[in-house]
């Protein structure tokens, strides 16, 4: 029998969530985009209320669900519908925004609990060589925060650049030592 294996996309809105789960996905993405609006609507026109879902066929290594949550801190409790079994995150932050920066930590507020117990990968996204200050002021960010992650930047519409999320991941879970989680071992 083939194994489940979950991956969570978190971040600001507009970060690339949804991007990433249609990139990757074999099957077409399930989505809960409304309209924007409240001040949101100034940066885009819809928002993901609930979740993205997708599927990833791994051949005889399983299955892999992609959820992608919304970013909003009211929407927080979306995480505890998906934690069970999720072998890891990937933060997204818009390395192209004047407000990546706010986002990133909102997320890190939102999250840094559930942060410190899975591996996790920081990705910036749109934009393909973000600033040394930028990169650096995110790494700053997790340091704030007691978090210790690894920083790509990706772009989240390129399979090739999630592919590489997704080793780095496995490498965090064969070589870190994560809690047990959900009678799951991390890192194991």
């Amino acid at each position: 029998m083939n194994a489940c294996h979950k991956l969570v996309f978190i971040g600001e809105p507009g970060a690339g969530k949804t991007t990433c789960i249609a990139a990757l996905s074999d099957i077409a993405p399930v989505t809960t985009d409304v309209g924007c609006t409240d001040d949101l609507a100034r940066r885009k026109a819809s928002t993901t209320v609930a979740l993205d879902y997708g599927e990833m066929d791994l051949g005889e290594q399983g299955m892999l669900r992609l959820y992608g949550l919304p970013g909003q801190e009211r929407f927080r409790f979306m995480f505890d519908v998906v934690r069970d079994g999720a072998m890891g995150l990937v933060v997204l932050v818009d390395a192209a925004s004047a407000q990546g920066l706010d986002g990133l930590a909102g997320t890190l507020a939102t999250y840094a609990d559930e942060l410190r117990q899975r591996p996790f990968v920081l990705c910036l996204n749109k934009h393909p060589d973000p600033p040394m200050a930028f990169r650096e002021r995110c790494m700053a960010m997790l340091r704030d925060q007691g978090l210790v992650a690894p920083l790509l930047v990706i772009d989240a519409r390129s399979r090739s650049d999630l592919a590489q999320v997704f080793r780095m991941l496995c490498l965090l879970l064969d070589h870190g030592d994560y809690p047990v989680l959900d009678g799951e071992r991390g890192g194991a």
